[in-house]
């Protein structure tokens, strides 16, 4: 059994390996993350074979990746993020309120429950999502994570395409990324680095932050630039690896077998998507115009994404990576602290009224 689960990591591995240096020969954008990750997702569907991947690389892959995006946070960055506060609240909730209007839209159309809708529209962290729907009895799980999975996939791919072959100017997206001009540190610093970054991923998970794993030592190494501590050069192999990771899992995490209805919802999700990647350029247009910040970088800021996904597209497009991130992040706390318990409210209360009507 446990050297079937060998062969089965490896296969998966070699798949996901294969996807990605495939992506960087053609010149795709993020060929390491997108490549992995169509990769799996084709072989799937095509062979049938469960492919098996340990929730651990996944784990490793984000805390890597969050203290990566951690270091590019100092001082100044600190202080231009609490002046962009106002641009950052504004934008999230003008965002959350198109997504809201995109849930009501599918519901016209396709035979669903608003509430699961509404739940598979916003634009968080998927897994959080996930969890809060499984919470309320009133959603329907299944069409939740359908929805949150077809959604960043889309962006995942919509928005990097975007940035690097239409307002990104030139890049190399085939190049492994390049994340800080940091020195190269020694190893007591990487070592206090990892002890930061691995403390606050544990600690992140232990108190239920938000995709904990990746803001916990997100924050925490942000924090310990921010008061000075100085971070050492982020070694490109070892970001690329962490790509691949995230990439392979995210693949696993898709159902390629869809039946009925699901079909019909996956086409209108996926139009969701693009009409929101739409929606975020318009607004990053505004915050161009309005605040310092260059188009790419307003435009990665506002987009629907992850944290980690739309911080390697900065780095390979050279966007201000704090910036990015900051936003990103400030949304994935506001939906997961007031979006969503909202929702959870709202949904109990109708189902109440319902009933006593």
């Amino acid at each position: 059994m446990k050297d079937n689960k060998i062969f089965k990591v490896a296969e998966t591995a070699c798949i996901g390996s294969f996807g990605a240096l495939l992506f960087m020969l053609i010149h795709m954008p993020l060929p390491w993350l997108l490549g992995s990750l169509t990769a799996v997702v084709v072989w799937r569907k095509l062979t049938k074979r469960p492919l098996y991947w340990p929730i651990g690389f996944r784990h490793t892959a984000i805390v890597f990746l969050g203290a990566m995006l951690g270091t590019s946070f100092t001082a100044g960055t600190v202080k231009e993020m609490a002046l962009q506060f106002p641009f950052m609240a504004s934008t999230t909730m003008i965002t959350v309120l198109f997504c809201l209007a995109l849930a009501f839209y599918t519901v016209k159309h396709i035979r669903m429950d608003l509430a699961s809708s509404i739940f598979g529209s916003v634009p968080g962290g998927m897994s959080q999502v996930v969890v809060m729907s499984e919470e309320t009895k009133e959603v329907d799980t299944t069409t939740v994570v359908l929805m949150q999975t077809i959604r960043s996939l889309s962006v995942i791919f919509f928005v990097p395409f975007l940035s690097i072959h239409g307002i990104g100017g030139e890049v190399r997206p085939s190049a492994a990324p390049e994340v800080n001009a940091a020195d190269s540190g020694t190893w007591m610093q990487y070592a206090v680095f990892a002890a930061i970054a691995l403390s606050a991923a544990w600690g992140g998970k232990r108190i239920r932050l938000p995709a904990g794993f990746l803001t916990g030592p997100l924050i925490a190494v942000a924090l310990s630039v921010s008061l000075g501590l100085h971070a050492p050069h982020v070694p490109s192999y070892l970001i690329v690896i962490a790509q691949v990771f995230l990439g392979i899992h995210i693949g696993r995490q898709f159902n390629p077998q869809l039946e009925g209805d699901m079909k019909k919802l996956s086409i209108y999700t996926v139009g969701n998507s693009l009409l929101l990647v739409l929606f975020s350029l318009l607004l990053a247009y505004l915050l161009s115009k309005w605040t310092p910040m260059d188009f790419t970088t307003a435009f990665l800021s506002a987009a629907p994404g992850g944290i980690a996904e739309m911080g390697v597209t900065a780095s390979a497009v050279h966007a201000n990576l704090s910036m990015v991130t900051g936003y990103q992040l400030f949304r994935i706390f506001f939906i997961m602290f007031a979006v969503l318990p909202l929702a959870q409210w709202w949904v109990r209360k109708r189902k109440k009224l319902t009933k006593s009507a």
